[in-house]
């Protein structure tokens, strides 16, 4: 996978996979458990057999929990701390990677077609890590 990221309170490992994003159960010991779908991503284009055309890309997450996963051309969406699709950052072009940065980190940055995107956010990213 090309995105991976923790939750806030570092139980939980997120990585990108295909058209969905998958959760795993972080042990004591730093090893991986029970993985499963936590979300899939919402709007790509079908081929002919119905199969979703378009990959979670980088994954990054704010201080409450909510996952912003990187769809190419489906743009940046965004998921609840259960998985829930809350909503879709429509980009120009495809969004391949994003972050959040600035002061308070409430600025999220989304790279993608050659452009960077700049977008002031009333969420903010983990205060505690650099990423």
């Amino acid at each position: 996978p090309n995105g991976v990221v923790l939750s806030p309170d570092e139980r939980t490992l997120y990585a990108s996979n295909g058209a969905t994003v998958a959760a795993f159960d972080v042990q004591p010991d730093g090893t991986l458990r029970n993985v499963r779908t936590f979300a899939a991503l919402q709007g790509l284009r079908r081929n002919a057999q119905g199969e979703p055309q378009g990959n979670a890309d980088s994954i990054c997450v704010d201080d409450d929990g909510r996952l912003y996963v990187a769809a190419g051309g489906a743009g940046v969406q965004v998921f609840s701390p259960r998985g829930d699709h809350l909503g879709t950052i429509p980009t120009p072009l495809g969004a391949h990677a994003v972050a959040f940065a600035g002061p308070e980190k409430k600025t999220l940055y989304i790279v993608g077609g050659g452009a960077v995107y700049k977008v002031a956010m009333i969420a903010r990213g983990l205060q505690r890590r650099a990423k």
